[in-house]
């Protein structure tokens, strides 16, 4: 079972080559044939599951539990994964690592270096090429 959506697509930001927005991955067309990068953006999927499967528990647990009235934070669960991303700099420091660990393992590149530039310069996460080089490869 194919468990996200995938649309090559040229209306992307033009520092990246492919996003995933929940079960939604869209790629650049020029990027079609990279299985790495599919890999990558799926692993950024199976965060945004995961993260999902946790709200909707906690949700229905406090739902359940403490106050039916608290329903309402079920609708909180699809964005868990996006406010983590956004302002937990450690989880998106680990989610990129993960989704290039993935990317290098499947993608048959001749060099990894653009995994450790792009950790360098793309998301904000205040990383010397030494210690994201660290984080792929140890």
């Amino acid at each position: 079972m194919k468990y996200y959506s995938l649309r090559h697509t040229a209306k992307i930001s033009n520092t990246f080559t492919g996003t995933t927005q929940g079960p939604i991955v869209k790629i650049l067309p020029k990027y079609k044939d990279d299985i790495g990068l599919l890999e990558h953006e799926k692993a950024h999927v199976r965060q945004w599951y995961f993260w999902l499967a946790v709200g909707l528990l906690l949700g229905t647990m406090l739902t359940l539990l403490v106050s039916p009235s608290l329903w309402p934070l079920l609708g909180l669960a699809p964005l868990l994964h996006q406010l983590l991303y956004k302002f937990v700099r450690p989880y998106r420091c680990w989610c990129e690592v993960q989704a290039y660990r993935k990317q290098i393992a499947v993608g048959g590149y001749l060099s990894n270096d653009f995994a450790v530039a792009a950790l360098v310069e793309k998301y904000d996460l205040k990383l010397s090429a030494n210690k994201a080089r660290a984080l792929l490869f140890d």
